[in-house]
């Protein structure tokens, strides 16, 4: 373990021992390079809030050998249709391996939380990281925001909607970039994309996730809709944005993600759609050594490092 290794590991150990953060501030182990993570120091389950409720905590996952004195990182958000999922549904854990660090957030779930308490709680988690990022060892001006799914709706809230106060949002904070994997970005008319989809699921689902979220199915609270639709923040100065979609979703549609393509185009935004034809809603496909390059390269792009270099650790 190099110099820099080690004093962020015992910072990290003086900081929650010390109470210095909140008082049950996670457990804090280290992981074998044989992780999905590789060799790396986790955090867990560290409240964001003074009073939290059960999920509002997330996890860190910093690489422990990195040569590096403040860390870029990713603050990750789960999915599971935004009434379920864990910290734990981590789609980009393999980020750690190239040096970056991982703040995976919880938050309160629908039907017991309506919305906007996601993305509130979303704003309330990067508040809190941002505000402790140097005893993290992170660097506040280098992170970029991510999700799956729901996670990815709440991401792409997260880093364009940097203006709503009725979120929680600071408008003085703003992500260098946003990653979508398969997120709804368009509320409006996800029902009329599943329908041409021919899917059943989706719909039965949808109206499920409507009513759960919102508090009344989508198609009957359009204002509701547009409010929590992501592609209703884009503007000239939103941040760049990376988006995965599977060619055969039939739970967000592709044509979800071609739209927020799209709009992202009209406005002048650097994006990049990268479709996974033969890919449903998640799965394997999405994990391949080929698409973990594609992300890599487009965060090695946002974090100006020279292509096919990645930060500096022994797991490489």
């Amino acid at each position: 373990m190099n110099k820099i290794a080690v004093l962020r590991f015992f910072i990290v150990l003086t900081l929650f021992s010390s109470g210095a953060v909140f008082a049950q501030s996670g457990i804090t182990n280290v992981l074998p390079i044989s992780s999905p993570y590789g060799e790396s120091i986790a955090i867990r389950n560290i409240p964001y809030v003074a009073h939290p409720a059960p999920r509002q905590n997330f996890d860190l996952y910093l690489p422990k050998n990195s040569s590096s004195k403040a860390l870029p990182f990713i603050v990750w958000i789960h999915g599971g249709a935004w009434t379920m999922g864990i910290k734990e549904w981590d789609n980009v854990k393999y980020l750690v391996r190239h040096g970056y660090a991982i703040a995976s957030i919880d938050y309160r779930i629908a039907p017991e939380n309506r919305f906007p308490t996601q993305i509130q709680d979303c704003n309330s988690a990067l508040n809190f990281i941002l505000d402790h990022a140097t005893a993290y060892g992170l660097n506040p001006r280098q992170f970029v925001v991510g999700g799956a799914s729901a996670g990815g709706h709440l991401a792409l809230l997260l880093g364009l909607a940097r203006h709503e106060h009725d979120f929680g949002a600071d408008p003085s904070l703003k992500p260098l970039a946003i990653l979508d994997f398969f997120g709804p970005a368009d509320m409006n008319h996800l029902m009329d994309d599943l329908r041409a989809v021919h899917s059943e699921k989706g719909i039965a689902l949808m109206q499920d996730v409507g009513t759960n979220l919102l508090g009344a199915q989508v198609e009957q609270s359009p204002d509701k809709a547009r409010i929590a639709s992501p592609i209703t923040y884009v503007s000239a100065a939103s941040p760049p944005v990376l988006i995965l979609q599977g060619g055969k979703d039939n739970l967000v549609p592709a044509a979800q993600s071609r739209r927020l393509h799209a709009a992202l185009d009209r406005a002048g935004v650097k994006n990049q759609l990268i479709m996974v034809d033969n890919a449903g809603h998640d799965g394997p496909l999405f994990s391949t050594p080929e698409m973990e390059s594609k992300v890599i390269g487009f965060l090695n792009k946002i974090f100006a490092k020279p292509a096919g270099q990645t930060l500096k650790t022994s797991n490489q």
